[in-house]
Order: structure tokens, then C-alpha cells, then sequence
């Protein structure tokens, strides 16, 4: 079989490069399965961007996150995708023949990292246009490539940050002075190299709360929102309780319409929330008359009175999947029985799951904010009215009370649905093994 012609070489080159490594590594194994010399040379083509990319993860890996969006959406310091192959291309231009180094794990392979560093950020001084170029977020540029090229000149100090990174984050602190070392070498690289070197820190957080462990020990008096509020760092701080702010009011526009899917992102939302604000009680000494206090007391208030709504709404959206009715027992009394012939709406079975859904797993949060009684007490309560409900519902179809048997035991199994929503899976089973001994199992469709 012929080998590939120039042409293939160069449109094979640059469909490999856009491939994401996943892609990639699954290419790798698949293609040699092809046979023939075609696929012998693609197999080698693409093994060599592999290698290529794992030296290129070697080098720049304490800059790798920044060349991502966060992904809790908190503001950040990255740079765009594209700029990082480029950024490549520039810094091994003469260094082709030590890249082999990068493939080794001891001392060489970082003093090697380091110099490629150093190389790419006087490309992005010196030839700006090959790195970022003007059309590619324009916006954004100027102060990007400033920043790109700051970066770089920390990059053997950002290396030993980042494998340092764990230690620091645990409860104990690890090694502050080493932390604090850290920031004034690279305050002695830049006037703002410490904030800096932060920032590359901060992108190695998938827990965006999890820098104010940093942040708060950075000094003796770091903790102090009085202090810290005139650091440097304070920006640090300041965008946690900006992100707070802004989940907590993405959670507050719960809409039970989107089903479990809106309950689970709701519950995300609250879950950071409550995560950020924990994080900082635990790390900021927080001052009563300081801006920061105020937001986060403003905060912490709005998602208790948040969820005592929830709860209250819960509650009387998941009684109206189970309606009742005042049934007489003589001539002068009655009393609330279920009403199995009440016409219920698919939306409004739809609505009770929903809000059963967000009321069981309000747990955690409700905790946090002092609402665990006001929740648990509803729970309770719902469970018992849903368990009496279908009780008396099953009742009223084996009595042959209801007008449309088939109807009754649909709605009866709706509320199971709910009861299982709810937590309450036992109550849901009992409910389910009384429905197929009352009769056949509901053969209208249930709400999912």
C-alpha cells in the first residue's frame, strides 16, 4: 500500500492536532487494527503529538488550568485555548534536541521545564502577534499577554507552589512559612507577583472556596477582614462573596417545572453556597461593620428565608396532589376524607414531585441555616397525610366507592411516586404492595 502523500501528511497533521487527547488516545488504538503502511504512518504521526503533548504538559504544568474556564463559573484568570500550542511552538524553537529531558522525573527535567518557560515568555514580550493574535479575543489581549508573560517569569516558583498546593489546603496548614517564602520571592519578582502567583494557585481549585485557605494564611494578621480587606488579596475574597451572591440567587429561581433536573441544579447552587459560606466563617476573621460581613450576613439570611418558602410551599403543593373532601358520616357530622374522583392535573403531579424532591434533599442546607426542624416537621407531617391518604383512597376502590377505579389507582400510585420523592421509599413500597393486592397495577402512565 502507498504511504501517505504530502498532502494526507499535512491534513492528517492538522486534523491531530485539534483532537482533544481522549480522542486521540482512542485513535492510537484503533488505527494499527487497520493495517497496511498508511495506517503504520497515522500511528506514528499521532504517537509523536501524544509525546509532544505530554513534554508540553511537562513544561507548562503549573500554567495548564489557567488555559481552562473554571468550571463553577467564578472569576479567574485563563487564557484562551488556542494561545497554548502556540506558546509551545515558540518556546522549543531551538531546544528541539533537549526535549527528551522532559521524559525523565528528576532534577534536569525541571531546570529544562524552566528554561522553555523563560523562552516562551520572551516570545510573548518580544513577538506578541505569533503567541495571541489580534483577532483572537481582542478584549482581552493587552492585559492577557501582560499577564501570560508574568506567569511565566514564576514559573519554578509556581512548580514548587503547586506540588506544595495539597499540604496548604489541609486543616493543619502544612508548612505556612514555606507558603509565605513563596509569595515574597515572588513579590521579588514582580511588585504584584504575590497576587500573581495566587491566581495560578487559585486555577488548580476546583473548590473555588478552598483559596481563602490560602488567602488567610499568607500573614499572621491575614485572617483579619479589617487587614485583609486592604491587601492585595483582598480580590480573592471578594469574588467568593460575589459568587455566593450570584449561586444564591440562581437557586432562589427554583422553578419545580424543570423537574428533578431543577432540583438538582438548585441544589448544586445551595450546596456551593453553603460550602463558600462555611470556608469563610471557618478562615475569615470576619469584622461586624466590614462590606464583606454585611454580604455574607445578607447572603445567609436570604437562603434561610429561601428555604422556610420552599418548605411552606412544599407542603402545599404536595397536599394538592392528594386532594380530599368533606364526606358526611350521618345526618350532622362529616369529615375530610380522600378524594379519589378530584380531577388532578398532570402538571400539578409533576409540581409535588418536584418540590419533594428539593424538600428531601434540603437536608444538609436546611441544617446550616436553621430550618432542619421546619423541614423535618413537614416531611413528617406530608408523609403521614400521604400514607392516610392512600389508605383511605385503596379503601374507597375496594369499597367500590370510586367512579373510575382505573383513574383512583393511577392517582394512588402517583402518590407512592411522591412518597418516594419524599424519602419515605418504605411508606412508597407499602403503598405500592396494598395498590396490587386492591387491584390491577395503574395502567395509566406515571409521572416519571
Amino acid at each position: 500500500m502507498a504511504a501517505l502523500t504530502p498532502a494526507h501528511v499535512a491534513a492528517l497533521a492538522a486534523l491531530i492536532d485539534r483532537c482533544p487527547d481522549a480522542v486521540l488516545l482512542r485513535l492510537m488504538r484503533l488505527v494499527p487494527q487497520i493495517g497496511g503502511a498508511k495506517a503504520v504512518e497515522l500511528t506514528r504521526m499521532m504517537e509523536g503529538e501524544a509525546r509532544n503533548r505530554r513534554r508540553r504538559a511537562t513544561a507548562f504544568s503549573p500554567f495548564l488550568p489557567l488555559f481552562l474556564p473554571r468550571v463553577d463559573g467564578v472569576e479567574g484568570l485563563t487564557f484562551p485555548r488556542p494561545v497554548l500550542p502556540r506558546l509551545w511552538a515558540a518556546a522549543v524553537v531551538g531546544s528541539e534536541s533537549l526535549l527528551p529531558l522532559l521524559d525523565e522525573e528528576d532534577a534536569e527535567t525541571d531546570q529544562m521545564a524552566d528554561r522553555l518557560c523563560r523562552a516562551a515568555a520572551g516570545t510573548v514580550r518580544d513577538a506578541p502577534e505569533t503567541i495571541w493574535p489580534a483577532d483572537l479575543v481582542p478584549e482581552r489581549r493587552e492585559r492577557g499577554l501582560m499577564e501570560l508573560a508574568g506567569c511565566l517569569d514564576l514559573a519554578p516558583l509556581a512548580r514548587t507552589g503547586a506540588r506544595q498546593l495539597p499540604g496548604w489546603l489541609q486543616s493543619q496548614g502544612g508548612d505556612e512559612t514555606a507558603l509565605r517564602l513563596l509569595l515574597k520571592d515572588a513579590a521579588a519578582v514582580a511588585p504584584d507577583g504575590a497576587a500573581r502567583m495566587i491566581e495560578i494557585l487559585f486555577a488548580h481549585l476546583a473548590d473555588a472556596p478552598e483559596i481563602l485557605r490560602i488567602v488567610t494564611r499568607t500573614s499572621s494578621a491575614a485572617a483579619r477582614e479589617d487587614f485583609l480587606e486592604g491587601s492585595e488579596l483582598a480580590d480573592f475574597v471578594a469574588r467568593i462573596v460575589r459568587a455566593v451572591r450570584l449561586r444564591a440567587e440562581a437557586a432562589a429561581a427554583f422553578d419545580p417545572a424543570g423537574g428533578m433536573k431543577a432540583v438538582e441544579a438548585t441544589l448544586a447552587d445551595l450546596r456551593w453556597s453553603t460550602e463558600a459560606l462555611t470556608q469563610l466563617d471557618i478562615c475569615l476573621e470576619r469584622d461586624a461593620e466590614g462590606e464583606w460581613s454585611r454580604e455574607i450576613k445578607t447572603a445567609r439570611k436570604g437562603l434561610a428565608d429561601r428555604i422556610g418558602r420552599w418548605i411552606k410551599t412544599a407542603d402545599k403543593a404536595i397536599r394538592a396532589a392528594a386532594p380530599r373532601a368533606r364526606t358526611k358520616l350521618g345526618a350532622r357530622s362529616s369529615r375530610q376524607a380522600a378524594d379519589v374522583d378530584a380531577v388532578v392535573e398532570v402538571a400539578e403531579v409533576e409540581n409535588a414531585q418536584a418540590w419533594a424532591g428539593l424538600l428531601a434533599a434540603l437536608r444538609g442546607p436546611a441544617a446550616t441555616f436553621g430550618c432542619e426542624g421546619d423541614r423535618k416537621s413537614c416531611v413528617e407531617a406530608l408523609g403521614t397525610e400521604l400514607i392516610d391518604w392512600a389508605d383511605e383512597a385503596i379503601h374507597a376502590v375496594n369499597g367500590g366507592d370510586a367512579a373510575d377505579e382505573e383513574a383512583a389507582l393511577a392517582r394512588i400510585g402517583q402518590v407512592a411516586d411522591i412518597l418516594a420523592a419524599l424519602d419515605a421509599g418504605d411508606a412508597a413500597r407499602t403503598v405500592r404492595r396494598r395498590l396490587a393486592v386492591a387491584g390491577a397495577e395503574p395502567q395509566t402512565p406515571r409521572v416519571a
